[in-house]
């Protein structure tokens, strides 16, 4: 993993956090059913399969579905995100922060996880409840952007030290120690705990206060099963879904898993594969164009590929950004026809837009090479 080099400034502004010896703050409280009107008087359960990349298995849109579904029951029905990523978008991971900051004052939120690194660790945290597997683990949010020539370098000097800070803010908005965060950003920041034997209560600090320390400087802190339950960033371990309920105390007959959740978080993974292999076959025609002679009809076939790419763009973004499938989805020539918009596309918060008008110039140039070719006919 590439590391950004220890700014002196940096630690300084973090390291008399220490003094604070802050313990994890309380998660915000989970609103009761809104009336006796309710559909149904069991809280319904809707367990969500959250796989691959944030941004493409795991995402935004199925979090607002999911919540839409609960919403139909009252407030206080029962989310379970199940997570398993390696990370993934940042801009991703900021849209579902604002929705799952808004379905945890409705609902009463979870996060179980096999496997939440980076951008899905980041989500993970917006979640007041936190379960792992006997596997699972959960950190390492290191932030990548754009080194202007298409390739990724981790994050530095100001960026790295508001993407700490908006971290921090985000665990403790769900409840959980806001250091923990910070040394899963950046391996030079630290954190220990001491808990109390007699009442379990734990305290966090930004140095090696505590009895047990949680990071080193060596690397970005990553939680496992054990280290989070002693610390308090879990609430327990479970590899079933009877394990789960169990340990979420939740009282048979008094609830009932809802089959909405499955499906939607299902439905998203078929459409992906569905998308990828379409994708795939998209990659494939390019390349054989080659083989066809006539040039109109080459360059109408090309036309009509090109088209196809803006669809996945809009409709099936992780595929078309090449966290999903053969990869990124732009035209060969489109670095010269449409140079300028390059840049723009590496930092632009709306990648899917630039891009399309990437294709759209490269659709108007294939029109006008059309248009030569049939004059020389």
């Amino acid at each position: 993993m590439t590391r950004p080099c220890a700014a002196a400034a940096l630690l300084t502004l973090l390291l008399p956090m220490a003094a604070l010896g802050q313990s994890t703050p309380k998660a915000p409280a989970v609103k009761p059913p809104a009336s006796s009107d309710d559909r149904t008087t069991k809280r319904q359960v809707f367990i969500v399969p959250m796989e691959g990349m944030v941004g493409a298995g795991l995402r935004h849109d199925e979090m607002v579905k999911v919540e839409q579904e609960a919403d139909k029951f009252g407030n206080g029905q029962i989310i379970i995100l199940k997570i398993n990523s390696g990370g993934g978008s940042v801009t991703e991971g900021d849209r579902i922060v604002r929705t799952l900051e808004r379905v945890r004052e409705k609902h009463r939120l979870v996060a179980w996880l096999e496997e939440a690194i980076s951008g899905a660790a980041f989500t993970a945290m917006n979640c007041p409840e936190i379960y792992f597997m006997k596997v699972g683990t959960m950190g390492s949010i290191t932030k990548y952007s754009g080194d202007g020539s298409g390739g990724q370098v981790s994050s530095s000097g100001r960026d790295l030290e508001a993407w700490i800070e908006r971290v921090a803010e985000v665990a403790e908005g769900g409840g959980h120690n806001g250091q923990v965060g910070r040394a899963m950003v950046y391996s030079p920041i630290v954190v220990s705990y001491t808990k109390d034997p007699k009442t379990g209560k734990v305290t966090f600090y930004a140095d090696a206060t505590g009895e047990v320390m949680l990071s080193d400087q060596g690397d970005n802190l990553t939680l496992n099963a054990d280290n989070a339950l002693d610390c308090g960033y879990s609430k327990g371990t479970a590899d079933t879904q009877e394990e789960l309920f169990r340990a979420m105390q939740l009282v048979p007959g008094t609830y009932e898993v809802n089959p909405a959740g499955d499906r939607i978080g299902k439905s998203w993974l078929k459409s992906l594969e569905n998308y990828k292999k379409k994708a795939q076959d998209l990659q494939i025609e390019l390349g054989s164009l080659s083989n066809v002679n006539d040039p109109v009809a080459r360059l109408t076939k090309q036309r009509k590929l090109y088209e196809q790419m803006k669809e996945y763009w809009r409709k099936a973004t992780p595929v078309a950004m090449g966290m999903e499938g053969p990869g990124m989805l732009l035209p060969p020539e489109a670095n010269e026809v449409a140079t300028h918009l390059f840049e723009k596309f590496q930092n632009s918060p709306d990648q899917v837009e630039v891009a399309c008008q990437i294709i759209d110039l490269c659709i108007k140039d294939v029109n006008r090479r059309i248009a030569e070719a049939k004059k020389q006919k």
